[in-house]
């Protein structure tokens, strides 16, 4: 019971935290409205995404939150924040 009272408290700090939720706010804004769940894997989607030109120097300088997201989520778990 212990456990799970500690991880629920990490769970509303982790909810709380206005860092991780912007984080994750600009995360979920540059996700393809494409689908509407989880991509699954078919020949049809394999074809169409060999097909797509992709800018490899572009997408490389496209800011990627998620190195921030996780050590923020780390600190958090362990008592740092």
């Amino acid at each position: 019971m212990r456990n799970y009272l500690i991880f629920k408290e990490k769970a509303r700090r982790f909810n709380e935290d206005s860092e991780i939720q912007a984080l994750l706010s600009e995360i979920r804004s540059h996700q393809s409205d494409s689908t509407d769940g989880p991509l699954k894997f078919s020949k049809d989607r394999a074809e169409q995404i060999k097909s797509m030109d992709i800018d490899r120097i572009q997408l490389s300088r496209k800011r990627l939150p998620y190195e921030k997201l996780d050590q923020l989520v780390i600190d958090l778990l362990l008592g740092m924040r």
